[in-house]
């Protein structure tokens, strides 16, 4: 079976369903009695993509947290607010202080106006750093000298949830155990949470009520796709990527140290 296609997240969104967890954007705040996702996407780059999962999931009866970067690639309004008419939370996938070379005043600047930009089509509360992992830089590091609440933000995705609390697990790499491939997609917590290889490893564990009860899950829709050729494409482009950041870690560049 292959991973990381549409029709294999559609059977993920069913079998957590059936098994009676609540699907949930970010913004929804969870009851703390049943089993929750917290669902959501970045979006780096094919914004159809996102609308194609959004429509699935539209379909489904559930709702996420689609986070968009501000670059051309990835924010087409149009598409933004196709998005956001479904249901979904729109949120800015900010990247400031890593585009701004570790520039501070320069990159509060930029996500202010970015920010801004994204709030044109749908009233932003939400933020997730993106983890560029040719960057010696963590967009994190922004909030050592400045407060995102400030700017009407209720939440920054890695910063405020309780990872004790929601197991995390993210397709960063294109597998969910890509530790040896990852910089900076990281959370901070002090549980041993279970691991998984494949999608399908992940429907297993729901099936047999091993998931934990409550998770959330990072899917990076350009990752998912039903046609043959640009299945493959991702799938080999995605593995250069692998040796590159398996390289930078090998060699200790930049260290994914959290500093906030």
């Amino acid at each position: 079976m292959k991973d990381f296609t549409l029709s294999l997240y559609q059977q993920l969104i069913d079998i957590l369903k059936s098994k009676e967890y609540h699907i949930l954007p970010n913004s929804i705040s969870p009851d703390l009695s049943h089993k929750s996702i917290i669902l959501r996407h970045d979006i780096d780059a094919q914004p159809s993509k996102a609308l194609s999962m959004a429509i699935l999931e539209n379909r489904t009866g559930i709702r996420s947290s689609f986070f968009f970067k501000t670059r051309p690639e990835a924010f087409i309004p149009s598409i933004v607010q196709q998005i956001a008419s479904l249901g979904h939370e729109i949120g800015y996938h900010y990247e400031d202080l890593v585009r701004n070379h570790g520039n501070h005043a320069n990159a509060i600047s930029d996500f202010e106006r970015n920010l801004d930009a994204l709030r044109k089509v749908f009233p932003v509360t939400t933020i997730c750093a993106d983890g560029n992992p040719l960057s010696r830089y963590n967009n994190l590091w922004l909030w050592e000298k400045y407060d995102y609440k400030r700017f009407g933000i209720t939440c920054e995705m890695y910063l405020d949830i309780d990872y004790n609390e929601y197991a995390y697990f993210t397709d960063t790499g294109r597998c969910w155990n890509g530790d040896k491939y990852n910089v900076w997609d990281h959370v901070k917590t002090s549980k041993q949470w279970p691991r998984y290889r494949t999608t399908a490893d992940i429907i297993k564990s729901i099936e047999n009520d091993t998931f934990p009860t409550k998770a959330a899950i990072n899917i990076h829709p350009q990752r998912w796709n039903d046609n043959p050729w640009a299945w493959t494409k991702e799938l080999l482009l995605q593995n250069m990527k692998n040796v590159v950041k398996q390289g930078l870690l090998a060699i200790k560049y930049g260290n994914p140290t959290r500093r906030v």
